[in-house]
C-alpha cells in the first residue's frame, strides 16, 4: 500500500511488531482499516503495517470493502536461454501485467497482456506463481489491485520486443535472474515477491 508492505496474519492473540519501523494492529475495526491510507501518508518513516486477527478471512473482506477493486493478471517469462522478461514502465522496472477484461479467464488475460505490453508472443503458461495486492489513488479514489501471476515460457531466445508506449513502457529487456540491486532500487516490493516466488519454483520455468 503506497509502496509500503501491509501484511495480514491469522492470530488468536495480539502481537508486537516483528521489525523496527513497523506498526501493528490486532482485530482493527472498519474505520481503522479505512484510515490506513491516511496513516501511511502522514507517516513517511513507517515501513510496514502488520495486521493480526483471529478471523482473518472476515477482516480481509472488510478491508477490501474500503477500496475500488481491480483484477489484473501477468507473468514472469523465461526464454530458452534462461533470461527473464522485464519492462521499464514510467521510470520503474516492472513485469508485464494488466486488467482482466469482462468474461476473460485469468490465464487468457495474463497471456494477452504480456504480448500487448512487450510484443513477445509464442508464450506458454507453466504454472501459478503468486498473487499480489497493491493500492494506488486516482482522482481521490483509492484502488486495490489484485494481480494473479503465472510462470511463463517463451519458445525462443532473446526475441526483440516492442514496448507498448501508450502504457508508459519504454523498454522491453531480457535479464538473467537474479537481477542486480540497481534494478531493485527502481522496482516495487510486489514485483520482488513475484521474482522470489519464481526463484523458489524454478521447475515451473524450465
Amino acid at each position: 500500500m503506497l509502496n509500503r508492505r501491509v501484511s495480514f496474519y491469522q492470530s488468536a492473540t495480539e502481537k508486537k511488531p516483528s521489525t523496527s519501523g513497523a506498526l501493528t494492529y490486532w482485530n482493527p475495526d472498519k474505520k481503522t482499516l479505512k484510515d490506513l491510507t491516511k496513516v501511511l501518508k502522514s507517516s513517511p518513516s513507517l515501513r510496514e503495517v502488520e495486521i493480526y486477527s483471529d478471523n482473518i478471512e472476515k477482516l480481509w473482506m472488510t478491508y477490501c470493502m474500503n477500496y475500488f477493486e481491480v483484477v489484473s493478471a501477468g507473468g514472469l517469462v523465461l526464454n530458452q536461454r534462461g533470461n527473464a522478461l522485464w519492462i521499464f514502465r514510467n521510470g520503474h522496472w516492472d513485469l508485464p501485467k494488466g486488467k482482466v477484461e469482462m468474461g476473460e479467464k485469468l490465464e487468457e488475460a495474463a497471456l494477452r497482456e504480456v504480448t500487448e505490453e512487450t510484443g513477445i508472443d509464442r508464450l506458454k503458461i507453466m504454472g501459478d506463481l503468486t498473487t499480489t495486492y497493491h493500492t494506488y489513488e486516482i482522482d481521490g479514489v483509492v484502488h486495490l489491485k489484485t494481480t494473479f501471476w503465472y510462470a511463463m515460457e517463451h519458445a525462443a531466445g532473446d526475441s526483440k520486443g516492442v514496448p507498448q508506449a501508450i502504457e508508459g513502457i519504454t523498454e522491453v529487456v531480457w535479464m538473467k535472474l537474479p537481477v542486480s540491486a540497481q534494478i531493485w532500487s527502481s522496482s516495487f516490493g510486489s514485483i520482488k515477491l513475484v521474482v522470489e516466488s519464481a526463484m523458489g519454483e524454478m521447475g515451473l520455468l524450465r
